[in-house]
């Protein structure tokens, strides 16, 4: 008799956990722009103490989008951080 062993991998943001760092640099002033986190965080007041799985916002299944932002001039955008198996 065949036995199959089920495995769930887990996938985390690698930025949200502080694993890596990302600089991106402003292309309207040159500023370093900061990452003020997960876009999904802004959509809801109580997002941020949500099960991350319930709150995506129809990104791929293992990706993870962050807002960064300049703080000298105001210019935003939004990157996509690959997230890893833990």
């Amino acid at each position: 008799m065949l036995t199959y062993e089920v495995i769930f991998v887990d996938f985390e943001c690698p930025l949200c956990n502080a694993l890596i760092n990302v600089n991106e640099t402003c292309p309207n002033c040159g500023s370093e722009m900061e990452d003020w986190g997960r876009v999904e965080d802004y959509f809801d007041p109580y997002n941020p103490y949500l099960d991350k799985d319930t709150t995506t916002m129809g990104e791929s299944p293992h990706e993870c989008i962050h807002l960064f932002t300049c703080p000298r001039c105001g210019y935003d955008t939004r990157i996509i951080v690959n997230q890893i198996p833990t």
